[in-house]
């Protein structure tokens, strides 16, 4: 009888060790994506925020923080066709653009250079 209460022992802590390493083993790479994910949708959010643009007639007036590169300021449509293209120089914060050209819809405005991207929808009236 006293066998049989050891070797059960030994399997019940045998048992609950696997447990153990099993939960812990399995929830680290759980957890470490969910903290990446929500980082990089909080990075995106900011980044969004940061571009400014505002419709006056035939023009784009784009607003950002101050360009660290010469920069390219792209603007695509839905199709993913770049429609218009240009060069900001570095320093620059404000940007104008004539959409005299393009047809009414919904276009995405990008700006990137070696370390800094912004990008934001708009919708040509």
């Amino acid at each position: 009888m006293k066998n049989k209460v050891q070797v059960s022992t030994v399997l019940l802590t045998f048992f609950l060790l696997l447990n153990v390493l099993t939960s812990t083993i399995c929830s680290a790479p759980v957890s470490a994506q969910t903290k990446k994910k929500d980082s990089v949708a909080l990075l995106a959010s900011k980044q969004a925020d940061e571009l400014k643009i505002r419709q006056r007639g035939t023009e784009l007036q784009l607003q950002f923080p101050k360009m660290h590169f010469r920069s390219a300021l792209k603007i695509i449509n839905n199709n993913g066709a770049v429609m218009k293209a240009l060069m900001i120089d570095e320093g620059m914060e404000t940007a104008y653009v004539s959409v005299s050209g393009l047809p009414k819809g919904i276009y995405q405005c990008i700006i990137e250079n070696r370390t800094q991207r912004f990008g934001k929808k708009i919708l040509l009236q």
